[in-house]
């Protein structure tokens, strides 16, 4: 096996913390710690075999389906078994509780994944449907008393288009296509779904339809459940085509019952989406504000005004001044005589601390100049600066390739995690505190020597989804329990601070409690009676959302 193939993406773009050694100070100077490559998985690991007995078995389950690849292979299973939290790549750096299945299965259409799951039905064999595997919630892990076979369906073959409607902006996807994948599909046709995660290059359409993804763009073309319009799904009882009208009034339309639904109703196999016609080019309005609480009131504003750019973000102090760090120095008489005049400048402002944002503007046909021209207005009114856009190039050039920087800071035995909720506007600061309060006296953070940075990374009339990176000393031999009491601190200061469990991440194992508690009893109910329903035998994703 590759020693790098637990990595994110592709690990010839490996990022070595070598390469930031203002990071590699900060690390110095506030961690008392100098980052060692000392920390990698084991070359074997406790992978079981699966016997000659277990294998005719399932063999013989799938022997109608010749189309479909079958891997027993050690690393194929372990591969599969894994997503990329940092809980998951913890466990595999200690070789730690990961439940692998018996089996891989690679299905090349529909009819191969409904033939499958009835067979898996027919013989009692779990059903876990797996893309490209990114998830950070742990919603590929499975239970350890399951007492039955595991299968995962592995759907990156299927990634084709599979019809296209240009009058009326339509497109038809096999579920199992990557990111890069579709939109070079769309490409010829001038047209693009919009949906950009940041783990658009590693990901499948599927994949973000029944995590309920949001894009980086998501504030100007929605979240994945904004753009599906109809779905084909197999289940243990047959398939189910939803409606393909949108906007229409006739009766309860299936398709959000999957959107989210993480594999436990049926296995999504193809997707139609709305489409855009791709923007001619792109503009960037960039400010500096002397806090968070400006820049976030300057955002609802933004918003509540009708007024919707594609990216949009806005950086703490902290994650301003972290992001700040990781750029080259430049030398030189104009790189000094740049830096103070950025200095005169800020002081000039009243910004100490910046918090910096970033709007970019779509434009198809008309000009945003307009637009554009108001939100410079609402940000001067909320104490922000302009500043010059050419500045979001290195953001626009490095948007996919933060989670390289992760690995190697976990090879360095430094923490660094993710979390994300959306919260009402009324309790972003509420909680921007709560969170960092909670972190400040966690002895598994350690307290204030850890490192929070938050930004706010989608926008809606309503509220804003808020984004916490969290940094800190690993806890050599407490690796996971670390992990847990800081996972808990984080979700316990959320929820108390009134926002949802997730925004974009989807629930998983890592998030099921929290959701369990706020589902309504009656509402509860009839989820677990459509499962009944459509899955008795509970063969598909067991243990996901609820238990049956």
């Amino acid at each position: 096996m590759n020693k790098d193939w637990w990595k994110w993406g592709n690990p010839k773009a490996y990022e070595h913390v070598n390469n930031y050694p203002k990071l590699k100070q900060i690390c110095i100077d506030r961690f008392g710690m100098d980052p060692k490559e000392d920390f990698h998985p084991p070359h074997e690991f406790n992978v079981p075999v699966v016997s000659e007995e277990v294998q005719q078995f399932i063999l013989n389950a799938f022997k109608a389906i010749p189309t479909t690849q079958i891997d027993f292979s050690k690393d194929t299973r372990l591969t599969g078994a894994l997503g990329k939290s940092y809980h998951d790549v913890i466990r595999i750096f200690k070789d730690h509780n990961i439940q692998v299945p018996d089996v891989v299965l690679q299905p090349r259409d529909h009819d191969d994944v409904q033939a499958i799951i009835t067979a898996a039905d027919q013989h009692n064999i779990a059903i876990v449907p797996i893309g490209g595997q990114t998830n950070v919630v742990g919603a590929l892990t499975m239970e350890k008393d399951l007492n039955r076979k595991v299968a995962y369906l592995d759907l990156s073959l299927m990634s084709k288009l599979l019809s296209i409607d240009k009058e009326n902006l339509l497109a038809t996807f096999q579920a199992g296509v990557f990111g890069p994948h579709l939109e070079d599909q769309l490409k010829p046709y001038g047209l693009t779904l919009g949906h950009f995660p940041q783990s658009f290059e590693f990901s499948t359409l599927g994949g973000w339809v029944v995590t309920r993804s949001a894009g980086q763009e998501s504030t100007y073309y929605g979240k994945i459940e904004d753009m599906v319009v109809s779905l084909k799904v197999a289940t243990p009882k047959g398939t189910i085509q939803t409606p393909s009208f949108d906007k229409d009034a006739e009766g309860i339309n299936l398709t959000s019952t999957f959107i989210g639904s993480e594999g436990l109703l049926g296995t999504v196999t193809e997707v139609t989406v709305k489409l855009h016609k791709k923007p001619v080019r792109s503009k960037w309005v960039l400010a500096l504000f002397p806090d968070f609480e400006s820049g976030s009131n300057c955002l609802k504003e933004v918003i509540q005004n009708d007024i919707y750019p594609s990216v949009c973000r806005l950086s703490d102090g902290p994650e301003t001044y972290f992001y700040s760090q990781l750029k080259p120095e430049k030398q030189g008489v104009a790189a000094t005589l740049k830096k103070k005049v950025e200095e005169i400048y800020l002081n000039f402002k009243n910004i100490e601390e910046p918090n910096i944002m970033m709007l970019r503007f779509e434009e198809v046909l008309s000009s945003k100049e307009n637009e554009m021209a108001h939100v410079q207005k609402i940000i001067t009114q909320h104490k922000g600066a302009l500043i010059p856009s050419s500045l979001a190039k290195n953001w626009e050039a490095t948007r996919f390739h933060t989670p390289y920087l992760r690995d190697t800071m976990m090879e360095h035995r430094i923490f660094i995690d993710t979390m994300e909720t959306v919260v009402s506007w009324d309790k972003v600061m509420t909680m921007h505190a709560a969170v960092t309060k909670a972190l400040q006296a966690c002895e598994a953070f350690h307290k204030e020597k850890g490192i929070i940075m938050s930004h706010i990374s989608h926008i809606y009339t309503h509220g804003a989804c808020m984004y916490f990176i969290l940094i800190c000393p690993m806890n050599v031999g407490q690796e996971v329990e670390q992990w847990e009491a800081i996972k808990k601190t984080v979700s316990d200061a959320i929820v108390h601070s009134g926002g949802s469990i997730s925004h974009h991440h989807s629930i998983g194992k890592d998030h099921q409690s929290y959701y369990l508690a706020h589902q309504d009893k009656l509402g509860l109910q009839l989820l677990k009676a459509m499962k009944q329903q459509v899955d008795p035998n509970d063969i598909l994703n067991p243990g996901k959302l609820f238990d049956v």
